[in-house]
């Protein structure tokens, strides 16, 4: 009697995983079947809904579907990331993400409401994005060393400018200083070209900030590069040397990307993925990005979660060190 009930067991269980294969691959080969939803966490008209509308495009070519898109700005970005990761995980929700929805903000935030490795369903990485360290032109530094010598003999003396509490610009001059044992000022404003002004001025000492925006500062002759935060040198300014060549181990370096749900199926996984891919691979588009101060970095799912992974075990310590949390 107990063989055959577990008999049963069995057949039923074999046929409900037979039944859900066959679902998948039913599902899979009349994906897509109605338009896409591509989440952007950011108002229009910056760099990352300039991306994601890019890549939304080519998606929509590629999959012969319509590709709707829905700004959804607040809290960093987390909270278009949050409602993403609550949309049914049935491919036809996907969503941009980086490394501030992804890594800093779930350390800074008192609760998104996701979890970036459990909740989120990786699909590809598309870019990386460096800072550069910059001064004014006539500034006294002419190196990262210059300043950090004058950093560490006057602390706190010297000061910078960022858009704002745990920007990537706030967080590129806090891991400087943990690096070089040194203590400086962080002066936050409402977006990096208010912080740009005073730089300018001669009101803050240095700031880090994209390439994008400081290259035309830099050839009018009112910027210096001082260093770049990657660990090699920027194509743009090579130059000026990365911070690594003078601090090793010091690295800053974002990413953007595509998500979706947690739960969707491997085989849609694959497939978005595969599309993104092609995507990023159009003869135009490294030019495109190169204008917003991007580099192509195509990664597959399990790359971007390695990155992720390390990613929070990075900002997370140095956040709560720094004592920084926003409710």
């Amino acid at each position: 009697m107990q063989s055959s009930r577990r008999g049963w067991l069995l057949a039923c269980t074999a046929g409900a995983l037979a039944a859900t294969g066959r679902w998948a691959v039913a599902q899979e080969a009349g994906y897509p079947s109605k338009p896409l939803r591509f989440v952007i966490p950011f108002a229009p008209g910056g760099p990352a809904d300039i991306i994601s509308r890019l890549v939304g495009s080519r998606l929509q070519e590629l999959l012969g579907q319509p590709v709707v898109f829905e700004n959804m700005p607040g809290a960093g970005s987390t909270l278009g990331v949050g409602r993403l990761a609550k949309m049914p995980a049935d491919g036809y929700a996907v969503g941009f993400a980086h490394t501030g929805s992804m890594s800093i903000g779930p350390n800074l935030y008192k609760n998104v409401g996701y979890d970036p490795l459990q909740d989120l369903t990786p699909i590809a990485r598309l870019c990386n994005y460096v800072n550069l360290l910059v001064v004014r032109a006539d500034s006294p530094y002419r190196s990262v060393a210059d300043l950090l010598a004058d950093a560490k003999a006057r602390p706190g003396a010297l000061t910078y400018g960022s858009a704002g509490i745990s920007s990537s610009n706030h967080l590129s001059g806090e891991l400087l200083a943990m690096k070089a044992g040194v203590s400086m000022t962080h002066v936050p404003y409402k977006g990096s070209a208010l912080a740009m002004n005073d730089v300018l001025g001669g009101v803050l000492s240095f700031m880090f900030d994209a390439p994008n925006t400081s290259a035309p500062l830099v050839k009018a002759g009112k910027l210096r590069v001082l260093a770049t935060t990657g660990t090699t040198r920027h194509a743009q300014f090579p130059e000026a040397p990365a911070i690594a060549e003078s601090l090793p181990g010091y690295e800053f370096k974002g990413w953007m990307g595509v998500v979706a749900p947690r739960g969707l199926p491997a085989a849609l996984q694959r497939r978005l993925a595969g599309e993104v891919e092609k995507a990023m691979a159009a003869p135009d588009t490294g030019e495109r990005l190169a204008a917003l101060g991007l580099d192509v970095a195509f990664g597959a799912p399990g790359e971007l979660t390695r990155t992720v992974s390390a990613e929070l075990q990075l900002w997370g310590p140095l956040i709560k060190a720094l004592n920084l949390k926003v409710d």
